[in-house]
C-alpha cells in the first residue's frame, strides 16, 4: 500500500473500524482496496490502484479524525466519487494524455497532414447546409450560435445535437479514411 502522508496508527484504526479480528481486518482491507479500484477501472482511470489509495488514506484519515462511519464500504464509495471528481478536474492528468499522444510514433509530420488531408476530404464530403453549420458552430460565439439557432428554427439544445452528430460522422469519416491508408 501507498501510504503518503498516513500514519501508521490511522491505517491500524482503519483496519481494526473494518474487523476486530486482524487476520480478518487484513481479508477486509484487500476486499475494501479491490472494490475501489474496480470502481475506478470501471470509470476509465488509467491509475485505479493509485486513486484507491488515495481514497483509503482519506478514509483513514477520517476514522482518525474521530467521524463514525456505520459502513465503511458505502462511506469507501462516496469518497471514491469525490476523488473520481477531483482526478477528472485535474488539469496534470491532461497533459499527461497530450504527452502519451505527442510521443506516439504516428504523431509525425507526414500523419499530421494525413489528418488535415482526410478532414477536408470528410468536410467536402458533407451537404452544403451541414458543412455550413459546423463550420459556422466551430467560429461563432455564444450569442452568435443563438442567432444561427433562431434563424434556423431550432432551439440551442437541438443546434448542439445537430453540430454534435455531424461532428460524430466527421469524426468517423477522417478515423476511416486516416486508417485506410
Amino acid at each position: 500500500m501507498k501510504i503518503l502522508d498516513l500514519s501508521e496508527e490511522s491505517f491500524f484504526r482503519l483496519l481494526a473500524r473494518l474487523n476486530a479480528d486482524p487476520m480478518l481486518a487484513g481479508e477486509e482491507y484487500e476486499k475494501l482496496r479491490a472494490r475501489l479500484i474496480y470502481f475506478f477501472e470501471r470509470k476509465g482511470c488509467r491509475t485505479p490502484a493509485e486513486l484507491s489509495d488515495e481514497t483509503i488514506n482519506r478514509i483513514a484519515r477520517k476514522v482518525e479524525e474521530g467521524l463514525e462511519i456505520e459502513d465503511v464500504f458505502k462511506f469507501s464509495y462516496g469518497v471514491a466519487r469525490h476523488v473520481l471528481l477531483e482526478h477528472w478536474r485535474d488539469p496534470k492528468r491532461e497533459w499527461d494524455q497530450l504527452d502519451q499522444r505527442f510521443s506516439s510514433p504516428k504523431s509525425d509530420r507526414e500523419f499530421d497532414d494525413r489528418c488535415i488531408e482526410c478532414m477536408e476530404k470528410c468536410l467536402q464530403a458533407l451537404q452544403s447546409e451541414e458543412r455550413d453549420l459546423i463550420v459556422k458552430n466551430c467560429i461563432l460565439d455564444k450569442k452568435g450560435k443563438q442567432e444561427l439557432a433562431k434563424s434556423l428554427g431550432l432551439t440551442m439544445n437541438a443546434l448542439r445535437i445537430r453540430a454534435f452528430r455531424i461532428r460524430m460522422r466527421l469524426h468517423e469519416c477522417r478515423e476511416k479514411c486516416v486508417n485506410s491508408t
